[in-house]
């Protein structure tokens, strides 16, 4: 892999001048256009066997111009292809590196599936209780203690709760009955306060008629 992109990074670097120069070509055949152009359009005279033009200043700057335009477009992809070879060299190296890193990853997996390969191997022949290795055997002969002991616990708590059971019913039967007893206490009690109530009131009223037939009988006697 690290090998395919340092040939890519290769090619790039050799393509990256080929296609400069294939626009390079392109604005040469521009500029030698405009040239031949200015030649032919100039005047031409002989003297001292020497042939000169006459060249149109204006055509001249013209053609001064697009030579200084196309040297600074030139500069400039110049300047935009090395940026964009410098970005692809990073990004290849950027790339190399993470698969560095995948290949170290792979590297510490692998390492790591061959120690849990190992801790397998050993795991066939003994048994790891809190980081100590133990017989098989003796790990089977253990727990089947553990579990009849467990079991023997077990049945003596179920015994015990069966006994707190039967006493807790009886406490609650015992207090249901005390319960109902007290309700029906309340409930007489209410009903004789309620007839208390009611006679009482019956003999106020009886206060209140006589103490009217007094006041009616007193204003008769002193009428």
């Amino acid at each position: 892999m690290r090998a395919f992109f340092l040939s890519l990074l290769i090619v790039l670097t050799f393509a990256a001048p080929l296609v400069q120069a294939q626009g390079t070509a392109t604005e040469d055949n521009k500029l030698s256009g405009q040239f031949n152009d200015l030649k032919t359009n100039s005047n031409s005279y002989s003297e001292g066997n020497r042939e000169y033009k006459v060249v149109n200043v204006s055509l001249l700057n013209a053609f001064w111009q697009s030579v200084q335009a196309t040297i600074k477009q030139t500069e400039q992809k110049q300047i935009k292809d090395l940026n964009a070879t410098k970005a692809d060299l990073a990004t290849a190296r950027a790339k190399i590196n993470e698969q560095e890193k995948q290949l170290q990853a792979l590297k510490l997996d692998n390492a790591a599936k061959e120690a849990a390969v190992q801790q397998s191997e050993d795991a066939v022949n003994n048994i790891s209780v809190l980081g100590i290795g133990i017989h098989k055997q003796v790990y089977v002969i253990i727990n089947t203690a553990i579990i009849a002991l467990l079991l023997i616990a077990l049945g003596v708590i179920y015994t015990q709760y069966k006994s707190s059971k039967k006493v807790t019913d009886e406490k609650r039967k015992e207090f249901e009955s005390i319960d109902q007893e007290y309700n029906d206490f309340k409930k007489n009690a209410r009903e004789r306060e309620i007839k208390i109530k009611r006679e009482l009131q019956t003999e106020m009223n009886l206060v209140a008629e006589l103490n009217d037939q007094i006041a009616s009988l007193q204003k008769k006697v002193h009428a």
